[in-house]
């Protein structure tokens, strides 16, 4: 250049990989949204069918690779940063001489995700801890998706990038963004239902404004937080020496992001860790993947009743676990607690070499293949009688389920006010058992003797 500079402007290639890690965030979620529109749109008919089978064939796939690639581009930049930083002070002499000591990173270099390719979680715990403190700090700066959500990287540390991914997102939100309002100038036959989609649209929106300011504010802690990979784990409690009991709790068909909003799934944590006399239980609410999802006949019959989703799934519970582990002190009890089809992603975590002190099913959904009970772990099943339970009676859903099982302690309740002729086919009994309210009191209690004595 006529200048005599040579290379890039770090700071702008930062920049741009948050704009690039920022427009991946927003066409996830507007996947999401078109996904949503596209399994509830009533549009019977044969139009219909071809279009929803391009819509999954051809169409959201693009979009998912567009997803990634954003993704992965943002990734790259920062990390051409990074050596162009390395790069420059290397030819002026200003290296830091505190970079590169330990096992971390090399001499003159900054950590980048490049270095946690092909680790296992405890290696990249070893190589966390080889980082000087300024080191870790830059990577959480330069990489808060990566950190936040890379197993073997401390949980303190991953709450504290997610603090960030929850900011960032909040950035990607309209800044702008009034409640919208039915113009009955503009109504034609589809207004009314136009109108309730972009009402349900705002007003999550706005549910996710509030969730994420808990986040920054540190008052909600994420484990993990990744969007663009369908991924949200909620922490509750501390993780620390004086932990005695680390609960992991898996929540059932249909939850996403906006299910945490409201608080729904962290219900049942919320509960046993503030009983904890002892003050020494935490939890992790685990949406680590995508769960069963869209209309209810692809996500209930579809689905959640697939050997090849939950072959999927699994494994990744199952890593995220083998970061629990990690942190986990000598003495303290893994307590696995699945709901409903949330069951059946937990026991294919043991398929797949994860183990818990306990596992208790609510409402739980049939045992994947090739699961057999672990010896050195005790298991228990609480259910209602409800839709599930007369379905796996059946065999529509499996046969091989909890309430049927001999590894698994059972306990079967009559439902608040006695029972009903509907009880049998009831979906309010299988919400019932995983929520926190006194109505399900019988069941928490042998619940929190079970975990606690």
């Amino acid at each position: 250049m006529s200048n005599g500079f040579i290379g890039a402007d770090v700071v702008q290639l930062r920049d741009l990989a948050k704009a690039m890690r920022t427009a991946s965030r927003n066409l996830q979620a507007q996947l999401n949204s078109f996904n949503a529109g596209v399994a509830g749109a009533q549009w019977p008919g044969p139009d219909a069918v071809q279009f929803s089978a391009d819509w999954k064939s051809s169409l959201s796939p693009a979009l998912r690779h567009a997803v990634t690639f954003l993704h992965q581009a943002a990734t790259d930049l920062a990390r051409n940063a990074d050596e162009q930083e390395s790069a420059s002070s290397a030819g002026t002499g200003f290296a830091s001489s505190a970079a590169g000591k330990g096992v971390g990173a090399s001499a003159g270099t900054q950590p980048r995700p490049a270095d946690l390719t092909g680790k296992s979680p405890s290696q990249i715990q070893q190589w966390w801890a080889g980082l000087t403190p300024a080191q870790q700090q830059g990577f959480i700066r330069d990489y808060p998706v990566e950190a936040g959500n890379t197993n073997g990287i401390p949980f303190a540390a991953r709450v504290e990038a997610n603090r960030a991914n929850a900011r960032d997102r909040l950035d990607s939100f309209p800044a702008h963004d009034p409640e919208p309002v039915l113009n009955p100038l503009l109504m034609d036959i589809s207004a009314g239902q136009r109108f309730s989609e972009e009402h349900a649209a705002w007003a999550e929106r706005r549910a996710a404004r509030a969730y994420l300011h808990g986040v920054v504010e540190g008052r909600i802690q994420l484990a993990a937080y990744d969007p663009a990979r369908n991924s949200i784990v909620e922490m509750i409690g501390t993780y620390s020496q004086d932990t005695s009991t680390v609960i992991t709790y898996v929540p059932g068909t249909t939850t996403n992001e906006a299910s945490f909003y409201g608080g729904g799934p962290q219900g049942i944590s919320n509960h046993l860790v503030q009983s904890d006399r002892s003050g020494g239980s935490v939890a992790f609410v685990y949406k680590g993947s995508e769960f069963p999802d869209g209309g209810l006949i692809e996500a209930f019959a579809v689905e959640a009743k697939s050997d090849d989703f939950v072959a999927g799934s699994s494994p990744v519970l199952a890593e995220f676990q083998a970061a629990v582990e990690l942190e986990r002190p000598r003495g303290a009890q893994t307590v696995g607690i699945g709901h409903s089809w949330g069951l059946r992603n937990l026991t294919g975590s043991e398929n797949n070499g994860a183990h818990y002190d306990r596992v208790i099913a609510l409402s739980g959904a049939a045992l994947p293949p090739g699961w057999s009970p672990d010896p050195g772990t005790a298991y228990s099943s609480y259910t209602y009688p409800d839709l599930l339970l007369s379905l796996e009676r059946a065999g529509v859903v499996g046969a091989n389920y909890p309430m049927n099982e001999p590894a698994f302690d059972r306990h079967l309740y009559e439902p608040p006010g006695g029972m009903e002729p509907g009880d049998a086919y009831s979906i309010d009994n299988h919400v019932l058992i995983a929520t926190a309210g006194p109505e399900n009191e019988t069941a928490l209690r042998d619940v929190r003797k079970e975990i606690y004595g």
